[in-house]
Parts: structure tokens; C-alpha cells; sequence
């Protein structure tokens, strides 16, 4: 059998931590399938060595943050960034706001202004996951089976804010009446869009002045896929007007192409339930200067954050115990993800919702 010398290999010999880090991944890929015995006999070996795993846990990292930003966030077009330095809550600042300039004669001094503090509160939160990974698991040489959890870490960050999203627009009555006010029980038809379009457009913001409608996102499930797509796209569509008890149909150029974004989310259609599946809701979108959804990030500090615990203790002798040897008391090796962000209600004089009929 060949001899195995680990000073040979990549994680030993490349010059910077970053290019340890990428060889400690690629020597896992390689051994981790069994299809070549030297391969993954080298891993094993490279196991118990004091460095492999540490280098090994910061691919693992970089692949649970591949896998978060590969993994859709259902919401992205209705959040807006923010980001804070502390965990403490504080009043949002009106930056999207703007006070018109005032007129400065000549020789005068131009007049100060300062950046309004709203009623809306905001802040950071801390979500996270730990898993247990057993020495059993390791020397099963099951090592397929440690490559998934980097990615259950990414995609549960991703599925957390999913979550606190839907939390927000959907309680156990339909759409929120704390997020959207007064809900309504209208169909989703051009007609019913184009009177919560008009409505939402007559309303005052905070700042006194009209709410803006031209990045709303129509936020919907599964179930009204066909009818959003047949108003927001067809090139001819047919409109009724009712005059008494007279009802109108009229086929005309569409005139409701691209007004709103639409937004199809399982996970809000999940809250909804089989009570409220034509549920539909309009919420202003991420550019639009009454955001209605704040996300909250905390600077300095990554999207996924994964670290492993170190209790695997000491031999007898005094020497080092890998970390994947497993824990003092159970053998079990432990790693940790976490996300910090949070999410709050903005300004919500622009939104508006129906369950449907």
C-alpha cells in the first residue's frame, strides 16, 4: 500500500490560508465518495491531523455562504437594507424622505435641516441552528453525509428570513390587520387592482404627501399564478362596468401590463391556507421611498457565521485531541450557524390587502 505523506498534500504546502482552506475542500471531495481508497484514505488521515479540520470548517463556511446566497430569498424585492452597530432597537430614520431646498439670497446663510427620527422601531435579531455531527458518522467514513450540512446552514438562514417575512404579512386570520390595516375580501380581478391602486394613491404618507404607486409588488400564491399572469400580461384583456344592474364587458388594449411586480411566495401561501389561497396584497417595493419592509443588518458581522465547539478535552499523555475525535462527553462533534438580521414593519400607508373571496 502506498504511504501516505500529508507534507505532500495542498493543505500543508500552499502559501496563504485562503489556498489552505481550498485544497483542505478539494482533498475532502476527493475522499469523501470512497470511489478511490487512497483518496479517502488520505482524508481520514488528514482527519486526525490538528489543522485539516479547522481548515476544513472554513470551506464548510464558505459553502454554507454559497449555498445562502444561492438559495432564493422569496422577499428581496419588498425588504430595504439598513445596518446598525448594537443589538439595541432604535427609532428608524427617515432617509428616503427628501425636504425640497429652500431659496438663499445673496450673502445669505443657507438654512440647516436634519433627517427626521419616525415612530418605527427596528434592530438587529439573532437567529441560529447547531448540529451534531457523531464520531460514529466519521469513522463510518460517511463522509457524504458531512458535505450536506454546510448547505442545510446556508439554506436555513435563507429560510429564517422567508419566515419572519410571511410572520410579518400573515397572522392567523389572513393577511395582518396590524401590517395592512383594513383587509379586504375583493377577488383579484383588473378591476378590483385598479380600485386598490387608486385608493392606495389618494392616501397621505407621513410626510403629508401623496403615496407614490409605481413599485408596488403584488404578493401572491401558487393558486393565482394563472389570473396575476393573464391581467399583468396580456396584450388584450376584457374590463367590466356596472351601472346599476347593468354589467358591461369590454375587450381593450391592456392597460394593467407591468403596474405592479407580482411576487408568488409558498411560504406566504402556507400561512394562508386553503381559506385564503386568492389572497393578494400590494406592497411597496424596495426603491420605493416609503419602504414598507425594514431589514436590519449588523455591521461587521457576516450573513452566516459557522464555528465549530471545542471540547473534545486532552489524551492523557497531554497531547492534542483532534476535534474530530469528538467531544469530552459524547463524542459528538458540533458545529454552529448563525444570522443575524432582523425584520420589521416600515411604513405601511402604502400597502393594501384582500383574502379573497
Amino acid at each position: 500500500m502506498e504511504t501516505i505523506d500529508l507534507m505532500k498534500e495542498g493543505f500543508r504546502r500552499a502559501p496563504s490560508r485562503d489556498e489552505k482552506v481550498f485544497e483542505s475542500a478539494q482533498l475532502f471531495a476527493r475522499g469523501r465518495t470512497g470511489a478511490s481508497p487512497l483518496a479517502q484514505a488520505v482524508l481520514v488521515e488528514a482527519f486526525s491531523t490538528s489543522d485539516f479540520p479547522i481548515l476544513l470548517g472554513d470551506a464548510f463556511e464558505k459553502q454554507a455562504l454559497k449555498a445562502y446566497k444561492d438559495t432564493p430569498l422569496e422577499f428581496e424585492s419588498i425588504v430595504t437594507d439598513t445596518t446598525v452597530d448594537s443589538f439595541v432597537r432604535r427609532k428608524l430614520v427617515d432617509l428616503w424622505g427628501a425636504d425640497a431646498f429652500e431659496r438663499v439670497n445673496e450673502g445669505e446663510e443657507y438654512k440647516g435641516a436634519t433627517l427626521s427620527e419616525t415612530e418605527i422601531e427596528h434592530g438587529a435579531g439573532k437567529w441560529g441552528r447547531s448540529y451534531g455531527l457523531t464520531w460514529e458518522l466519521r469513522l463510518a467514513r460517511r463522509f457524504s453525509d458531512m458535505a450536506d450540512f454546510p448547505r442545510s446552514l446556508g439554506n436555513g438562514a435563507r429560510k429564517t428570513q422567508n419566515n419572519v417575512v410571511a410572520d410579518t404579512l400573515v397572522d392567523t386570520t389572513g393577511w395582518a390587520p396590524g401590517f395592512f390595516g383594513t383587509v379586504d375580501d375583493k377577488p383579484f380581478t383588473p378591476e378590483n387592482l385598479d380600485a386598490a391602486i387608486k385608493a392606495l394613491a389618494l392616501r397621505e404618507n407621513h410626510r403629508g404627501e401623496l403615496v407614490e404607486t409605481s413599485d408596488l409588488v403584488l404578493v401572491h400564491g401558487p393558486a393565482l399564478r394563472a389570473e396575476v399572469a393573464r391581467i399583468l400580461t396580456a396584450a388584450r384583456i376584457v374590463t367590466k362596468v356596472t351601472n346599476g344592474s347593468k354589467v358591461t364587458e369590454t375587450e381593450v388594449d391592456n392597460p394593467y401590463r407591468s403596474i405592479v411586480t407580482p411576487l408568488e411566495s409558498r411560504t406566504v401561501a402556507n400561512r394562508l391556507g386553503a381559506a385564503h389561497a386568492d389572497g393578494w396584497a400590494l406592497v411597496q417595493g424596495k426603491s420605493s421611498d416609503l419602504p414598507s419592509i425594514i431589514r436590519t443588518k449588523l455591521a461587521g458581522h457576516p450573513d452566516v457565521d459557522i464555528r465549530v465547539k471545542r471540547d473534545q478535552g486532552q489524551s492523557v499523555g497531554g497531547g492534542e485531541v483532534s476535534i474530530e475525535d469528538g467531544s469530552f462527553n459524547d463524542d459528538t462533534i458540533w458545529y454552529r450557524g448563525r444570522s443575524v438580521v432582523g425584520i420589521d414593519a416600515g411604513f405601511t400607508e402604502g400597502v393594501y390587502a384582500s383574502n379573497g373571496s
